[in-house]
């Protein structure tokens, strides 16, 4: 058998558009949320977060009002504004809220291994030489292949770098997956296959620690095989990660969010996957479909998920999205991810929508809730979601996705067996990132900022918690580990990635 090389199970990458300081590495430039457009507006937050911490939570609430005011007086923030207010709030300008697209194009591979990394520079016409190779690498490099990579010089750097840092290492094939049914590799990542073909959602593949157990590392690209189509279902840097799509083939048909314009809440994710030379790029409208092999793919409304589920400042600045029902010949599923209600819409409609094909077997549906008060979004990766929060909203609390009850509620209305709560890390490289409630017996420590406790049960709570809510005529609530599968209501652990951590009580 030929030698095959890959990418070690440590290593991750980003794709970004501009590394001149340590802070531009987090600023993935397929994240709506957390990328290099949304910085002047994260950077202004920056007094209120500084006033929050020092007055605490309780003095903060009763004067949020006022300190949303002085902060909108600081020169950082007033600069961004016409000077004209809209429901108390100071309207941010159209270049703030849309910035321009070209003012950021992808500059930058980064290569990360733990508290090291490397910069590649990539001009727009090498782009699709680096990602056929990062593709290559991430099914496995053949010695021909590496020849032939080698004459293009962007790929000779890339493959010399990684080879005198060590951080290839041999592949000896995907794992053995079943042929129908769903792997699921982790947070929102899941892998449906069925009649021959396969789609995967939002891929978000982590890398593995030195706090990790060898026995049980990170699913990635590498332990998959072949993947027909891709599912995003909203520009967020855990659900649409351009270091982790650039491990697939150029030419994967890949489904997004249709976004006219892109804006602080939302990414053009057709533009920035064409920028990196993906052929294969669609934003079907919602109520439309596609055809992948034997399996059918649904766009359906994505609703939740936005600064409050009322009224925001702005009525043309949503986080757009897309929830998706995949059905094959032999089972079917639903992908709400971190949807809920909002002003436009509720999940619960969508429902209906989703079921005009019949049933869904299964709904993969987030629980987190997202209960916070709008004055301490600069606590969590939505601080840029402040701006759209009208003064009066400050201070009450908003459901930003589907809780438990919700997620049940909305298997009922389905007609799912099953219900797997997602969405929320999952395991210990997701919750060092910060997402995730924390489970006993979880190795390293997480990111600056990160939650430390074991749970916190209006944002990051245990998949758990859907179990004891779950009332007589629910969908049975089964509770997927990472490198797990589930086929016709069984689970199966895949051989290589067996859970080391003992079960919660629900």
């Amino acid at each position: 058998m030929a030698t095959l090389l890959t990418f070690r199970r440590d290593v991750s990458l980003a794709v970004l558009s501009r590394a001149k300081t340590a802070a531009d590495h987090h600023e993935d430039l397929g994240c709506s949320i957390l990328g290099p457009a949304s910085r002047a507006v994260r950077d202004a937050h920056g007094w209120l977060k500084r006033e929050v911490q020092r007055l605490g939570e309780h003095e903060a609430s009763r004067r949020a009002r006022s300190l949303v005011k002085q902060l909108e007086a600081t020169p950082a923030y007033a600069r961004l504004t016409t000077g004209k207010r809209k429901n108390g709030r100071l309207v941010l300008r159209d270049d703030v809220r849309f910035p321009d697209p070209a003012r950021f194009p992808p500059r930058v591979l980064h290569v990360r291994r733990g508290e090291l990394g490397f910069d590649l520079e990539v001009n727009a016409a090498e782009w699709p030489a680096i990602a056929d190779a990062c593709a290559a690498l991430g099914r496995g490099l053949s010695v021909p292949e590496r020849r032939l990579f080698s004459r293009v010089p962007v790929c000779r750097t890339l493959l010399d770098e990684l080879s005198a840092a060590g951080w290839l290492e041999r592949h000896d094939g995907a794992s053995t997956l079943p042929s129908s049914g769903f792997t699921f590799v982790g947070h929102n990542t899941t892998l449906v296959r069925d009649g021959g073909a396969s789609v995967l959602i939002d891929p978000y593949f982590r890398p593995m620690s030195q706090f990790d157990l060898p026995s049980y590392p990170p699913m990635q690209a590498r332990d998959l095989g072949a993947v027909d189509a891709v599912c995003i279902t909203h520009s967020h840097g855990d659900h649409f990660h351009l270091g982790s799509l650039l491990t697939l083939p150029r030419d994967t048909a890949i489904f997004v969010p249709p976004v006219e314009k892109e804006s602080l809440f939302s990414t053009d994710c057709v533009a920035r996957l064409e920028q990196l030379g993906f052929t294969n790029v669609h934003a079907p409208g919602w109520y439309s479909s596609r055809k992948v092999g034997a399996l059918s793919v649904h766009a359906m409304p994505f609703y939740g998920e936005q600064p409050t589920d009322g009224d925001g400042v702005y009525d043309d600045l949503f986080n757009m999205g897309t929830t998706w029902a995949v059905r094959g010949p032999n089972t079917s599923a639903a992908f709400f991810a971190d949807s809920g209600d909002d002003v436009r819409g509720r999940m619960s409609d969508v429902c209906d929508l989703a079921t005009r094909g019949g049933p869904i077997d299964v709904l993969f549906c987030g629980v987190r809730g997202f209960r916070l008060k709008p004055i301490f979004f600069g606590f969590t990766t939505l601080d840029a979601y402040l701006v759209n929060v009208p003064l009066d909203a400050l201070t009450t609390p908003q459901q930003l996705m589907a809780g438990p009850s919700e997620a049940l509620a909305y298997a009922k209305r389905l007609g799912a067996k099953t219900l797997v709560p997602c969405a929320d890390g999952g395991a210990p490289w997701y919750w060092r990132e910060g997402m995730g409630p924390k489970y006993p017996g979880y190795p390293g420590v997480p990111v600056e900022g990160a939650s430390s406790h074991e749970e916190n049960p209006d944002a990051d709570p245990y998949p758990e918690r859907a179990v004891a809510a779950r009332k007589r005529g629910d969908a049975t609530v089964t509770v997927l580990r990472p490198g797990e599968a589930l086929t016709e209501g069984r689970v199966t652990p895949l051989p290589d990635f067996r859970w080391p951590f003992e079960p919660l009580s629900s």
